[in-house]
């Protein structure tokens, strides 16, 4: 008999999402906090918007840079710390002109996130290829 914790994290780990699907939906919800802002003219939502880019993109940067992020090749891990280092430096400018224009920042975010999604139908694919 399997005891009912067990069960439990089975149902659950069943239904977690891989570590790319998880930055995936991340870029999706930043995409659309970034297209809201650029929607607004409220500078209290921009600006909130914008502190939340800067530090997902932080968190990004941390992760590349340090020494445990070695299960992504090198060239993944420079490419992304380049993004980061351009949307943040964007961002700023953003924060500091709000004349300018939200669409790199979007850009930006949709191009990874399309990357992400293809890796992820591609894995899945190979996965189902094995059977």
């Amino acid at each position: 008999m399997i005891h009912p914790a067990m069960r439990a994290y089975q149902a659950i780990s069943e239904t977690a999402l891989s570590g790319r699907e998880t930055d995936a939906a991340c870029f999706r919800l930043l995409l659309l906090e970034l297209e809201k802002a650029r929607d607004s003219t409220d500078p209290a939502i921009r600006s909130a918007v914008l502190d939340k880019h800067q530090k997902m993109w932080g968190i990004i940067m941390k992760a590349n840079i340090s020494e445990t992020g070695a299960a992504t090749p090198l060239e993944d891990r420079e490419l992304f710390i380049r993004l980061a280092d351009q949307a943040q430096r964007y961002g700023i400018k953003l924060l500091v002109d709000p004349s300018l224009s939200f669409d790199p920042l979007i850009d930006i975010a949709k191009n990874v996130l399309d990357g992400l999604e293809a890796t992820s139908v591609t894995e899945s694919d190979m996965s189902y290829g094995a059977l």
